[in-house]
């Protein structure tokens, strides 16, 4: 289970940063700022959010109370997102890698106490 939560707090960190990074420079990003309808950015800068919780809860993935918060923040997150992008069904890769990631969440979050036994 702690190989599965770190793959996940890593996984999740890259996947989050390349997409803040996408959004964020591409054509609805920053250089369109004030033009409005910049949703793409915005949702970069909560990808941005997402990928640095991964980096705020490494030094303390063993910590019980730190590893409950964040496993509900980023099974909230991937799930939701998850669903948006089915709903729209208009991005296959975003939605499974999702998937893919709220999967590993549902399967950490019923198996959290053992992520943090001694």
């Amino acid at each position: 289970m702690k190989i599965l939560w770190q793959t996940l707090i890593v996984v999740s960190a890259l996947a989050e940063l390349m997409a803040a990074v996408t959004l964020i420079g591409g054509p609805g990003g920053i250089t369109a700022a004030g033009s409005g309808g910049q949703w793409s950015m915005h949702y970069g800068f909560a990808a941005l959010a997402i990928a640095s919780l991964s980096l705020w809860i490494w030094p303390r993935r063993a910590n019980a109370e730190a590893v409950h918060v964040a496993l509900g923040v980023l099974t909230t997150f991937h799930v939701g997102v998850f669903l948006s992008l089915t709903l729209a069904g208009d991005q296959a890769f975003g939605m499974i890698l999702h998937g893919v990631l709220s999967v590993m969440c549902i399967v950490l979050v019923a198996g959290r106490r053992a992520l943090v036994a001694d």
